[in-house]
């Protein structure tokens, strides 16, 4: 069993690398991700697009088996050191918390998966399959300096196709009652961006508050809130609410609240502008309202704009999809689950099973699907840093991770890559 110490160490050396986007500076990260590469005889590419822009590939080992891909970005979103307990890139240790920028989204995974690779290379011999790691720029900012990039490599490209994939955004603990489940992703929801006008119109007097643009707008609002998108429901979450269904689950209040978030489409307004004494809106218009929209995974642009359609089509309003990114649901093999759950429960017995969930937000793994890859969030933390209760830090003030999260992390990915790789889960 592993004390920690060195996961620990270069989870703090990662927070003390600032590495916020916009500018990005990934240069230094994989600077540090070199030198612990050289330090272990492990070969490593880089690959830089723009100035401080860097990204890094390491490949070990070689064999029949599937690839095994360990994933991470390496810019974090900025932080307001104001706002902080801690400056945020001090790396300071408080309760047993880590505080710093990137400490959960996702310095933690990458410092747990340099670590495995140590043990890796100690077993390089017995590996029946190649392990790969991706640490990529500018996930934050939308990829084109990081994965969008390097997949256009071509040893990178092949190296990496029909891997199963381990990412951030799963391994997370949920509490109901005296049960405790884990989920893991296995897909990422549908973004799409939505712009709503509405034109000038004669006749509409702001005296009369039915003829007015702005209560146009508000109805508009209220149609695409509670839009309707008939669609077969996704496996992960019809397991999802399978499980906590039940009224008479004891879910804690901001975990049932993202467990509607994973199982549902959700239409937001992000930016609305009106008023007729508004000086922001163009010549001939009276309103607008932006919309973020995280839709199942198996909506395509037609049937969500089809639906747009439907909802609005009585109202003198123009729309515009600005942008969609198509979700995805990937398909996991019950051997593989099994795999998971058996390293999870070494490490904590009491829980009871994993489960999939499609994550309403987005990262970098939506990019690797169409490589035949199966992308898998999986970076575990301890049950005492359940999902609801990590939500908040993540890209928020004060962000932090548990000493035991860093340790449980570390211990069930070793087991996992180790476990896959060569059959036996010895750390010698």
């Amino acid at each position: 069993m592993s004390d920690h110490r060195t996961t620990l160490q270069i989870l703090t050396d990662l927070i003390r690398i600032d590495s916020q986007n916009p500018p990005g500076n990934e240069q230094a990260m994989v600077a540090y991700i070199a030198a612990y590469c050289d330090s272990l005889g492990i070969p490593y590419q880089t690959f830089t697009y723009q100035p401080n822009r860097a990204n890094i590939f390491i490949s070990l080992g070689s064999g029949t088996k599937r690839p095994l891909t360990l994933l991470g970005h390496l810019d974090t979103v900025r932080a307001d050191a104001s706002a902080w307990t801690f400056d945020p890139f001090a790396a300071q240790i408080h309760n047993g918390h880590l505080y710093g920028r990137g400490a959960l989204d996702m310095k933690y995974m990458i410092a747990a998966a340099l670590t495995v690779l140590s043990h890796a290379k100690r077993k390089e011999p017995l590996l029946q399959g190649r392990m790969n790691l991706l640490f990529t720029a500018d996930e934050e900012t939308g990829s084109s300096q990081g994965i969008r990039a390097v997949l256009q490599e071509r040893e990178v490209y092949e190296a990496i196709a029909d891997s199963l994939v381990l990412n951030e955004g799963g391994g997370f603990a949920m509490h109901h009652g005296d049960r405790l489940t884990y989920l893991f992703e296995t897909g990422q929801k549908s973004v799409a961006r939505l712009r709503l006008t509405i034109p000038e119109i004669p006749g509409t007097n702001p005296y009369f508050p039915t003829l007015a643009h702005e209560a146009i707008l508000v109805e508009a609002v209220k149609r695409l809130q509670a839009l309707q998108l008939d669609t077969e429901l996704p496996a992960a979450v019809v397991a999802l609410r399978s499980l906590f269904s039940s009224p008479t689950d004891k879910l804690a209040a901001a975990d049932r609240q993202l467990l509607e978030t994973m199982s549902e489409s959700m239409v937001t307004p992000t930016i609305i502008c009106g008023g007729s004494r508004n000086k922001n809106l163009p010549k001939g218009v009276k309103a607008t309202a932006d919309f973020d929209c995280r839709l199942l995974p198996n909506i395509t642009k037609t049937a969500f704009l089809c639906a747009v359609e439907t909802a609005l089509g009585d109202l003198p309003v123009t729309t515009e999809l600005t942008s969609f990114s198509q979700g995805y649901e990937a398909e996991i093999s019950s051997d593989l689950v099994a795999l998971l759950h058996t390293s999870l429960k070494r490490h904590n017995a009491s829980i009871e099973a994993l489960i999939p969930f499609i994550t309403p937000g987005s990262n970098d793994g939506k990019h690797l699907r169409p490589l035949g890859c199966d992308v898998i969030g999986f970076a575990p933390l301890a049950s005492s840093q359940s999902f609801g209760a990590i939500m908040p830090l993540i890209h928020g003030v004060d962000e932090r991770i548990s000493l035991s999260s860093i340790a449980f992390c570390e211990d069930v990915l070793l087991d996992v890559c180790l476990q896959y790789l060569t059959g036996d889960i010895s750390r010698e």
